[in-house]
């Protein structure tokens, strides 16, 4: 973000950057207390599937929104193998899949309220 300029300005000055980082902040911090609660529930032997799969579908879907807008503020060259936020947005969509879909994640919770 430092180095990327735009306008002759580092992109990482401009406001819209600087909200879009802050959002990613927000949302991960939200995602590191979802997981803590359920790490806790899981050592309590207290956690529900319907807890794990708020977890994960909550977590995986935040990774990806965040490693979505960080690549968008890096342009062109976010996509660019050469640069670590491609390698991230290529890794992380997996997560999305593996251990059950965010659909099937959807399906458990939705089940569970009753549903």
């Amino acid at each position: 973000m430092q180095e990327r300029t735009v306008f002759g300005k580092p992109v990482a000055h401009f406001q819209n950057t600087k909200f879009e980082l802050a959002a990613c902040q927000a949302e991960v911090d939200a995602a590191e207390a979802v997981a803590d609660r359920a790490t806790e529930a899981l050592d309590a032997g207290e956690l529900t599937p319907a807890e794990a799969a708020s977890a994960k579908l909550f977590c995986t879907e935040v990774a990806h929104r965040v490693i979505d807008r960080c690549l968008q503020l890096h342009g062109g060259y976010g996509y660019m193998n050469e640069y670590p936020i491609a390698r991230l947005y290529a890794d992380n969509r997996v997560n999305r899949i593996y251990g059950g879909t965010s659909e099937i994640m959807k399906s458990i919770i939705a089940k569970d309220m009753g549903l």
